[in-house]
């Protein structure tokens, strides 16, 4: 079987502003997190709290400063990727 493709992406900024994104699927789970710090980038574990709901969690653990950053977010503002991408869809912040 293969690995689920994402679909979605979110990021959002750490308190030590490193740059952090999720990859998702269709059902809003993370297939794969990063991090994105003055020109580096590095793996960063992250996890969907209640990818069900409207208003769900990301959290990250961010390889830079060690914290762990959780993020809500609104399903519709997430950034469509790959062949199905919307032409109008913008990148998804943290509310």
């Amino acid at each position: 079987m293969s690995e689920p493709r994402p679909h979605f992406v979110a990021s959002s900024r750490c308190e030590c502003q490193a740059t952090l994104s999720a990859q998702l699927t269709e059902q809003r789970f993370v297939v794969a997190g990063s991090a994105y710090y003055l020109g580096q980038r590095e793996s960063a574990p992250a996890h969907a709290i209640h990818p069900e709901r409207e208003l769900f969690d990301i959290g990250w653990l961010c390889p830079f400063c060690g914290r762990n950053v959780l993020r809500s977010f609104h399903a519709g503002s997430l950034r469509r990727v790959g062949g199905a991408a919307r032409a109008s869809s913008g990148a998804a912040r943290s509310t």
